[in-house]
């Protein structure tokens, strides 16, 4: 996907959503690729409470997303679900709380 490299700016502090509507966090930066002039990446602030948070066991932590999975940005950031199955997967190996 074609970005205005003006726009990068504007990209940081963007909220960012996966495609079947999973709040991820902000974006915090991005990584570019200087002998090709491309972004890699970007990284993704996973905000307490978000989908990456679960699954990263509720720590607020940068999430590198490669660039290949953005979908759109406009007024968020849309990115494919590269993470399905990974929440279902975490909740099948933990403990169940006693009763």
């Amino acid at each position: 996907m074609a970005v205005n490299v003006k726009s990068f700016s504007e990209i940081v502090g963007k909220d960012v959503f996966t495609t079947d509507g999973k709040y991820c966090g902000k974006v915090k930066d991005f990584r570019v690729e200087l002998g090709k002039f491309r972004v890699t990446s970007i990284i993704v602030e996973a905000l307490r409470g978000t989908f990456l948070s679960e699954i990263l066991g509720g720590e607020k932590k940068g999430v590198v997303i490669p660039y290949s999975a953005v979908e759109g940005i406009e007024d968020i950031v849309l990115i494919r679900n590269i993470f399905k199955g990974v929440g279902a997967k975490m909740a099948e190996n933990k403990p169940m709380p006693a009763e």
